[in-house]
């Protein structure tokens, strides 16, 4: 049988144009967190594992076979899904035929067997497959204007691959925070959270400055805020909002202490400290979850938390406001 491994991509990112006309929006303010789901069109490969076939030990990967690698047809017939890539496999040994993958490996086709070993009408392949990604984040914003939403302020991948393949499309629900683990310098912390079966938007697009979409129920406690201008952000005292438990959002103040002033679409332009000590007894700093909290201040949304410094978890870093609107035009 092919073995689902389940890739929870962690939503906080580890320290690693100028704009036609960026203007102030007039949105909802987020802090929700979410439940983050992204297909792929087709399965992807996330491992391998031994079997053996005529007695004889057999691994995928000393066969070719790379983490990372898009199955996308069998013997021709497109695939998208784990289970229809099973029920493919299995009507083609039913049929004694020869079984032959179409993969997408760095923009390119490849084609390559498919060795399996059957016991008592059962298959196994030696390949742990993933037909999507799944994990946690915060809402940034709603724009009443567009009924678009952007979060996360960040691309979301899965850093355990060897893949570029990039997921454009997928869903948004809500999501419960059960507990959190607080961060360690050297081990960022995370929040674990239930992800719920109502889904409250489409994502349209995922690239580096965050996931943006259609949204179909504004939160009950919508608040209007207005956006700031990448001028109008100073050092000093503002404020992010998250989850930490439940469905309540926390205001956890924070200290401005660096400003890069870009003119295009850049990361990590905002460095922040946080300095409640109530915060920080929770989570002992930033924690993976927390990307998309937008943060506010004099009465502004100015940006979002999207990095924490691996190094001083007490540390970490935001995008500018201007760049996600840019980026969901």
């Amino acid at each position: 049988m092919l073995y689902k491994k389940l890739s929870i991509t962690l939503m906080v990112v580890v320290c690693l144009l100028f704009p036609s006309q960026v203007f102030a929006a007039e949105v909802i303010l987020g802090g929700q967190s979410i439940g983050i789901e992204l297909d792929y069109d087709g399965v992807m490969i996330s491992g391998t594992y031994e079997i053996s076939i005529d007695n004889k030990k057999y691994n995928p990967a000393n066969d070719g076979y790379l983490s990372g690698d898009l199955i996308v047809a069998v013997n021709g017939e497109h695939v998208d899904s784990i289970s229809l890539l099973m029920d493919r496999v299995e009507k083609e040994i039913e049929d004694k035929q020869t079984i032959t993958l179409t993969i997408k490996r760095h923009q390119k086709e490849v084609k390559k067997e498919l060795k399996f070993q059957e016991n008592n009408g059962q298959f196994t392949t030696g390949l742990y497959v993933q037909d999507g990604l799944t994990g946690i984040g915060t809402m940034t914003y709603y724009n009443p204007q567009t009924r678009h939403f952007g979060a996360l302020g960040h691309l979301m991948c899965d850093v355990s691959l060897s893949s570029d393949v990039i997921i454009k499309e997928g869903s948004i629900y809500n999501s419960y925070v059960k507990k959190v683990h607080p961060s360690q310098n050297g081990t960022p912390g995370e929040k674990v959270a239930d992800i719920g079966s109502i889904q409250i938007g489409t994502i349209f697009d995922n690239n580096n400055y965050g996931i943006y979409g259609d949204y179909q129920d504004l939160p009950s406690d919508k608040k209007v805020i207005s956006t700031a201008s990448i001028d109008e952000v100073e050092k000093g005292e503002a404020y992010f909002l998250t989850v930490l438990d439940g469905h309540t959002l926390m205001k956890c103040p924070i200290k401005i202490t660096k400003l890069k002033k870009q003119n295009e679409p850049s990361i990590k332009g905002i460095t922040f400290e946080i300095t409640d000590k109530k915060i920080l007894s929770l989570t002992n700093g930033i924690i993976q979850g927390m990307s998309g909290s937008p943060i506010i201040q004099n009465g502004k949304l100015v940006g979002c938390v999207t990095h924490v410094d691996v190094n001083n978890v007490h540390q970490g870093y935001g995008l500018y406001i201007d760049w996600m609107l840019e980026n969901d035009k």
